[in-house]
This record gives C-alpha cells, sequence and structure tokens, in this order.
C-alpha cells in the first residue's frame, strides 16, 4: 500500500513539475504583440520589426533580463490577447488609451501624442483642405460628408470616425466607413472604394513619401461661437496584462530615463532624421 501511495505521489509532483514548467515556458523571452505597418514606431526593413516601439521594448527586455520577441499580428487583436496573457503580456503597437481597453489591461505611462491626419488624391485636395484658425492647410471634418472613409481596424482613427458617424459632424451625412486590417491595403484602396484614409500623423506623412498622387493634412473641428479650430489627436501607450506589475514598472522606468528628447531622437532616426 506505501509503495502504491509513493508510486501516486511521485506521479502528482512530476504532473506539477510538468505543469509548472509549461506555464513557465518562455520566461527567458519577453514576448510583445505589434503591428508592423505603422512607421516610424514599428515597420519591416530587412525582414525585421523595428521602430521606436521596437527599441522601447527592447531597453524594458534588457531591463528584466530578457530576450525581446516582436510578433507581428493584427492590430485589433493585440488588446485582446494582451488581456488573455497567455501568448504575450505586452502591446506596442501605437497604441491609445481609451476607457474600452483600460477594462481589459493596464497602460503604461503616455509617450507620444499624435494629431490625426486625412490622406487623399492630390487632384481632390480642393474638396477636402481649407485654412484653419492657426493658419495650416487642415481637413475639417465636414468636408468628409459623402465620402467613403478608410481606416484600420481597432485604431484611434477608427473609434473617432465612429463617433462622428453615430453622433457627430457625420451623422445622417451620407458618409461611411470601411475598415482594412493593414494600412497597406487601405492606403492602395484610395481612389478605388474609398476616397479617404485618416490615421496618426507620422505614419500618414510616411506613407505618402514618394507617392506622387497622394497628399496628407492634419484633421480639425471647426471652432464654435468664436473658439479656435480643434484638431483632433491621440496620445500613446503601451498596454500590459494586468497583474504583470514587474513588466509596467520596467516599462514606466524607460520611459522615464528616455524623457521626451529621447523618444523624440527615435522618432527621428527612424524617419531618417539625424
Amino acid at each position: 500500500m506505501k509503495k502504491i501511495l509513493s508510486l501516486l505521489l511521485c506521479f502528482v509532483l512530476a504532473a506539477g513539475c510538468v505543469s509548472a514548467l509549461a506555464s513557465c515556458s518562455g520566461n527567458d523571452k519577453l514576448v510583445v504583440y505589434t503591428e508592423a505597418g505603422f512607421a516610424p514606431f514599428e515597420y519591416i526593413k530587412d525582414g525585421e520589426i523595428v521602430g521606436v516601439d521596437v527599441e522601447i521594448m527592447q531597453l524594458v527586455a534588457e531591463k528584466l533580463g530578457k530576450k525581446l520577441v516582436m510578433e507581428n499580428v493584427e492590430f485589433d487583436k493585440i488588446v485582446d490577447a494582451v488581456e488573455k496573457g497567455t501568448l504575450t503580456n505586452v502591446g506596442a503597437a501605437g497604441l491609445s488609451i481609451t476607457d474600452e481597453r483600460k477594462e481589459k489591461v493596464a497602460f503604461s505611462k503616455e509617450y507620444y501624442t499624435a494629431n490625426l491626419y486625412v490622406i487623399y488624391k492630390k487632384d481632390a485636395a480642393a474638396t477636402y483642405e481649407s485654412t484653419t484658425t492657426d493658419n495650416v492647410t487642415g481637413v475639417y471634418w465636414d468636408s468628409l460628408k459623402g465620402k467613403t472613409i478608410a481606416v484600420q481596424n481597432g485604431t484611434t482613427s477608427d473609434l473617432f470616425l465612429s463617433d462622428e458617424l453615430d453622433s457627430g459632424t457625420l451623422k445622417d451625412s451620407g458618409a461611411k466607413k470601411t475598415g482594412f486590417s493593414l494600412l497597406a491595403s487601405a492606403l492602395s484602396d484610395i481612389g478605388l472604394n474609398s476616397d479617404v484614409l485618416i490615421i496618426d500623423e507620422l505614419p500618414a506623412k510616411k506613407l505618402v513619401e514618394g507617392k506622387d498622387d497622394l497628399t496628407c493634412a492634419p484633421l480639425y473641428w471647426k471652432g464654435e461661437d468664436g473658439e479656435a479650430d480643434e484638431a483632433a489627436c491621440d496620445t500613446y501607450a503601451i498596454c500590459v496584462t494586468k497583474g504583470e506589475t514587474e513588466i509596467l514598472n520596467a516599462i514606466n522606468e524607460v520611459l522615464d530615463e528616455l524623457g521626451k528628447e529621447g523618444i523624440e531622437a527615435l522618432i527621428n532616426k527612424h524617419l531618417g532624421i539625424q
């Protein structure tokens, strides 16, 4: 009887060890989900994922004593994957903090604020462009009435546009949204099924670079009762599985160490500005 109990105990202990090893597999790695079509923050170069967020997370991995592994996935799957925390504990992809996302994941400190931009055909500039109260060439939401507007699924641009269509400037205007998983697909659709693409400033400028037929400008709401026009903007942070305090603290420490100047230096590096 004692022999049987002993064998059973060994079996249970062995199973426990296997379980522990399985749950801790990859403990020497920091797996980060991103969507590598968002230059200069994450993009593909020579077959590798590079960019501002990659460099930030490399510093975090070094601080934690882990090897960084960047995984390229669809943008709108990142937050849900981080919430589950089984395949990844971190999402770094130019993510903005929203109330809906905060219910699922924890966020780092904010590290960059970007204006939303509209990409459109150059020969349609007169349709969209106006001079704003801060004396720049911008695009008002009003000029998008009746248009088919492309966005990347799950992005802040997607959320902004949904609000405008539901209860804002574009409500009952005939405007409609078309969503894409990949920015490259959304960009190539302009002038075909879509009229414009809304995206953040730096990726917008990068996407139209070298394109003879495309241009971009910042997106604005018109001021009311003499108030100045308001630029549409969002702020980036890195999302972490709730409860992963060590990772979150390391990210915040790296962001503090880099500071505004350090982040700007990384942006300039990946924009080719030395």
